[in-house]
């Protein structure tokens, strides 16, 4: 029979696969560039149109996501984002480009939500683990999305056969999936949500925040504590807050941490690439290390530290002279804030058993108005100031999103009296 497990590992390929297509972008865009003669503004619209296709699936989640079943919507946002993908590869004319495009970010956002929202129902009280493991499987395909990419195109193919190829790979992963379909539609029929819904009352309750084993656990009991003494919607909005800082955090260093090491610290192009590579490894080495001990450790107490100790290597990242030691030092800053996303859902589904999906989809369109800002801001600060003080930034806004972490894991509020 079909099991949880079975289901969680299904939700993990298919992260790996939207990691894959998520960042195909990059690599093709010099090509579309070509092939359709458009300008470098015009191209840049082209990546603009995806994210509001992103912002508008996240709110269509914000309103029915608590409303249409998990794994129902993953198949049909799985299939539609493949023919999303084919659409892209076959548009000649710039125009239906921009929609194919917006359309994909409709689809990877409702993916994305539903994906997150039915592995933490399905993991109960083991979410923070189980995210962060599914996250890892999006970094390491958004890590080879652009390998893959570059090197068919190495071998003469062109963006847009890139784009079908990676479309198509949907629809053949599916049907050899097929098997299994009818099953992992119908995980829920054996009690799923209802055993996760009463695992985190459980939590909230007092009852073991992990498992049996974990009663005399510390840590486990200082989670428990916060949970029962601190406001469900003040840890939300909290976590909303964290994830924006985090999201300008990590677009930036994404999107300006080559220009940073090129022009900043002389590096050559390739050492540039190089030092962004590091950064991805740093993030998945850190999704990894979370799958394993964040249920001992505790998720609140993981996302403090880890986000402290991601601001102080950014900053040193930013401050140091040479270019060896600035790529080590964000790959460390990859490593310590890597699993910043799945354990704040972790913690939100915590504190509001019942609601992945909606949680989910606030969370999502906070992410995405950081993601919008974050290069932006730092591209206005060079030019006003410096590269070298607009890339201390990201460092700045993961102190503040440290200190939200902090103050979810110490408690919040007052005691209830």
């Amino acid at each position: 029979m079909y099991n949880r497990r079975s289901a969680l590992l299904t939700n993990n390929f298919a992260m790996l696969l939207y990691g894959i297509s998520a960042v195909l972008i990059g690599p093709t865009l010099p090509g579309i560039v070509v092939d359709l003669e458009i300008s470098l503004s015009a191209a840049g619209l082209v990546s603009s149109m995806q994210n509001a296709g992103g912002f508008a699936g996240a709110v269509i989640m914000l309103v029915l996501a608590e409303r249409m079943s998990r794994p129902k919507t993953v198949v049909v946002s799985f299939v539609l984002l493949g023919a999303a993908l084919i659409w892209i590869g076959a548009s000649t004319n710039y125009v239906p480009l921009l929609f194919a495009f917006a359309a994909s970010g409709l689809f990877i956002r409702v993916l994305d939500v539903m994906l997150n929202a039915y592995t933490g129902e399905l993991a109960g009280a083991e979410s923070g683990r189980r995210l962060s493991a599914l996250h890892t499987f999006f970094g390491v395909g958004a890590f080879g999305g652009p390998l893959l990419a570059a090197a068919a195109m190495r071998a003469g193919a062109n963006w847009s056969a890139v784009y079908i190829a990676a479309g198509a790979t949907y629809f053949v992963v599916l049907a050899g999936f097929a098997v299994v379909m009818r099953s992992y539609l119908h995980v829920h029929s054996d009690g799923v949500r209802s055993d996760s819904a009463r695992s985190h009352k459980a939590q909230s309750d007092g009852n073991d925040s992990v498992s049996a084993r974990d009663a005399t656990n510390p840590v486990a009991e200082h989670d428990q504590w916060s949970r029962e003494h601190t406001s469900s919607h003040g840890i939300v909005a909290a976590l909303g807050v964290l994830l924006f800082f985090y999201a300008i955090h990590q677009i930036g260093v994404v999107s300006w941490l080559p220009y940073f090491l090129q022009n900043q610290l002389r590096t050559g192009a390739d050492f540039a690439s190089v030092g962004l590579s590091m950064y991805w490894v740093g993030i998945i080495a850190g999704r990894i290390l979370a799958s394993i001990i964040a249920d001992r450790v505790g998720s609140a107490r993981m996302l403090c530290v880890g986000l402290f100790a991601a601001a102080l290597t950014t900053g040193g990242g930013v401050l140091v002279s040479h270019g060896i030691q600035a790529v080590l030092l964000f790959a460390v800053a990859g490593l310590a804030g890597g699993a910043t996303i799945p354990l704040a859902y972790s913690v939100a589904y915590g504190a509001a058993p019942g609601n992945a999906g909606r949680i989910t989809a606030i969370l999502a369109v906070i992410m995405l108005a950081g993601r919008v800002i974050g290069p932006w801001l730092i591209g206005v600060t060079a030019d006003t100031a410096s590269i070298l003080v607009a890339m201390s930034i990201p460092a700045v806004v993961l102190a503040g999103a440290g200190s939200l972490a902090g103050w979810i894991w110490l408690g919040g509020v007052r005691r209830e009296t």
